[in-house]
């Protein structure tokens, strides 16, 4: 962000950017419907400016129509060529932690300035801290940049293609983390402020209270352009399906909880009407039609844009502009009334649901439910993760998954738990969950489900820590009237500078002691966990180490300031959070007890974005046992057959990706051009043996999808293994 005074902005504010951000749910098309959207508007003249924050980008995989779409980082705005559109479009695939070190370097004599003056920290200790202690590091320094783009005067307009759910709610709610901050800091430059007036100066300020200021003006800045009407217009993306529906239905209340107005709902991918009976079509047109009336009845009298599902994923800019009128066309194109929706939906939503018989998935070998098991959920392991892109149906394969391995003879203590920010695993086991384990009606009576409330449990921890710390000083104090006030809030103000996701990972940590990691009777022996979508869930497994860093920071940190306030209790909670962070990182990377089995759809976006998350889950020496491709097009109607044509093609590149042959490959081009490094850090260049060949299983697609255990039992019998 540019450097200005608390109350003066770069530009003025006839010349801001507008904003249009387009949120929900993984995998419902935020990233189509917003590059069809960025296009509309520079075919209309408009300087527009395409950014995704989603951690794990896809933006250049829809934007480009190379089918390997190798073209360079997009990290910096990219002038994309149109033809006949008279504005321009640029495009950017936000890089938080390169954001962050650009922020952290331009203003670190300012920030060092400020926590020396603080506390009685070193310079090691205070790289410590600026490396790895600003909360919320993705969203905040992603809106950051947002602001600073708009503020630039290069754009009209900045469309930005947001992270799924929960985590684009943590976007933002970054207006309150800014402010937190700036408090912090206030704190530790307060200290100095008293000090230097009790020994008789004036004090003057300089450029350590100039940051202060500019941090907190930041904070109000972007709390008021979120809620500016005039500037900023949200779309929510959702399905015609239920459990969409019901995650926009609790997202959108959130926004509105903060003040930031939902204007339009965008219903991506409607099934067409089929031109003959067609099970799979029909099946599908019923479920939305109720899907529909559902949505009309909680989410409100918005604007709804119905947009059609098409024969071919819209990837590249001449299939997005086709759609573009669908997404963002003036008013009433696209756009549908409430009762032209109850026309379309009266002709099927009294119909009964077809079946789809197993039959309808050609593969070459059935899954036998003990070769199923060996090869996703073998015994001995402990832990296996269901991770890939939003919307690809995770939370269903590891709910079916957790059904059979807790229906095995030997009947395992089965805790199946969701570490999605957006749960929705209650739902797809047609129960009411919380966060403690809780039998399923219907299931094996070994088998418990929880979705985690990270958030809670690390307020928990953190008003535990700051307890500890009041109790420390005023120990300390005594019966007299000095109390080291400013110590005590650097003190605490240090336990709120955590790393971004310390929160998501306190919630994992559960698993250590649901499985008897810690020394304790175990209350499970497997644990199956329905993760976040690729780029948070990449951050969460990476976690453990990152966080056993900060703690050895913390305790470094704490040493020094023994003398005036001691450990106490705080200090052995972190010796005992050390020893938790070190056993849940030797789980992840054994591959003999725990596993990831990546899911994915057949489909080009999906496609690539499973490649990269198994780079990154390798770089992390974690294990991936197998790949799901979820909801593959089985026989029926002539349209069916076109997306199954489509379908068989990217199933014939994923068995090359699934290969070392195909890893290989991609890694020496990655060599050859002196490697990459992510957060996640350098990928190797080769498989190891024991990886060069994953199994593939093929989930057919059935609509309704299925809810609830005899549902989710049926479509698992109906898996089936790809052997080439």
């Amino acid at each position: 962000m540019r450097r200005t005074t608390a109350t003066t902005r770069a530009t003025p504010a006839a010349e801001l950017s507008s904003f249009h951000f387009f949120a929900g749910k993984g995998g419902v098309g935020k990233t189509t419907c917003a590059a069809a959207a960025a296009l509309a508007a520079a075919s209309g003249g408009a300087r527009v400016l395409l950014v995704s924050t989603d951690p794990a980008h896809s933006l250049r995989d829809a934007l480009e129509e190379s089918p390997d779409g190798r073209s360079g980082a997009w990290t910096s705005p990219r002038r994309l060529p149109l033809i006949r559109a008279r504005g321009t479009l640029a495009a950017l695939e936000l890089d938080a932690d390169a954001a962050l070190t650009r922020w952290i370097a331009e203003r670190r004599p300012a920030l060092a300035r400020i926590v020396g003056r603080g506390t009685y920290l070193d310079e090691d200790d205070i790289d410590s801290i600026l490396r790895l202690s600003f909360p919320g590091v993705d969203e905040l320094i992603g809106l950051w940049e947002l602001d600073r783009l708009a503020a630039s005067g290069s754009f009209d307009l900045v469309v930005v293609d947001t992270a799924p759910t929960g985590h684009t709610l943590r976007l933002l709610a970054m207006p309150a983390t800014l402010s937190r901050i700036a408090v912090v800091l206030d704190d530790m430059q307060a200290k100095h402020r008293v000090l230097f007036e009790t020994l008789g100066g004036r004090y003057r300020p300089d450029a350590a209270d100039e940051l202060v200021g500019e941090v907190a003006a930041a904070g109000r800045e972007l709390a008021s352009m979120l809620r500016d009407s005039g500037r900023v217009r949200v779309s929510w993306v959702l399905l015609a399906e239920r459990l969409s529906v019901a995650e926009a239905r609790d997202g959108i209340a959130a926004l509105e909880t903060s003040d930031i107005r939902v204007d339009e709902l965008i219903v991506n991918r409607m099934t067409p009407r089929p031109p003959r009976p067609c099970a799979l079509c029909d099946g599908r047109r019923i479920a939305e039609a109720r899907a529909m009336c559902l949505a009309r009845e909680e989410l409100g009298q918005r604007p709804m844009r119905l947009v059609p599902m098409l024969d071919r994923e819209p990837r590249g800019v001449s299939a997005l502009r086709a759609l573009a009128p669908r997404v963002a066309g003036a008013a009433g194109t696209g756009a549908r009334s409430d009762s032209a929706i109850a026309r379309s939906s009266s002709d099927v939503a009294g119909a009964r649901a077809p079946r789809v018989s197993r039959r309808s998935v050609r593969t070459k070998a059935s899954v036998v439910e003990e070769r199923w098991r060996s090869m996703v959920a073998p015994s001995g392991r402990v832990l296996v993760l269901f991770a890939g892109k939003g919307g690809v149906g995770k939370t269903t394969c590891a709910a079916a998954t957790a059904l059979a391995v807790a229906a095995r003879a030997d009947a395992p203590r089965v805790l199946l738990l969701s570490t999605d920010p957006a749960h929705s695993l209650g739902d797809v086991l047609d129960v009411e969950l919380g966060d403690t384990p809780t039998p399923v009606r219907g299931a094996p009576p070994s088998l418990c489900a929880r979705e985690i409330d990270a958030a809670s449990l690390f307020a928990a921890r953190r008003r535990r820590y700051l307890e500890t710390v009041d109790a420390v000083f005023d120990a300390l104090r005594g019966g007299s009237a000095f109390d080291p006030a400013y110590d005590r809030a650097v003190v605490e103000d240090l336990i709120d500078l955590a790393p971004p996701g310390l929160d998501e990972l306190f919630g994992i940590l559960s698993i250590t002691d649901a499985l008897g990691l810690d020394g304790r009777a175990a209350a499970h022996d497997v644990a199956i966990v329905d993760t976040a979508p690729t780029g948070h869930a990449l951050r969460l497994l990476a976690m453990p180490e990152v966080a056993l860093e900060w703690v050895h920071a913390f305790m470094t940190i704490l040493l020094k300031y023994r003398a005036v306030m001691g450990l106490g209790e705080l200090g052995q909670d972190l010796v005992t959070l050390a020893r938790e962070l070190r056993t849940l990182r030797a789980l992840l990377t054994d591959r003999q007890r725990a596993t990831v089995v990546a899911v994915t759809r057949p489909a080009e976006l999906p496609r690539r974005e499973t490649r990269r998350l198994i780079g990154g889950l390798r770089a992390l020496e974690i294990d991936v046992s197998a790949v799901v491709v979820n909801a593959v097009t089985g026989e029926g109607c002539g349209r069916c057959r076109r997306v199954a044509a489509a379908e068989k093609r990217t199933l014939a590149t994923m068995r090359v990706d699934m290969t070392s042959r195909g890893f290989t490959a991609e890694h020496g081009r990655r060599r050859a051009s002196g490697g990459r490094r992510g957060p996640y850090g350098r990928v190797r260049a080769t498989l190891a043996p024991h990886e060069s060949d994953r199994a593939m299983i093929l989930a057919p697609a059935i609509a309704p999808p299925p809810r609830g255990p005899a549902d989710l039992t049926a479509w698992l019998r109906a898996w089936t293994v790809d052997e080439p």
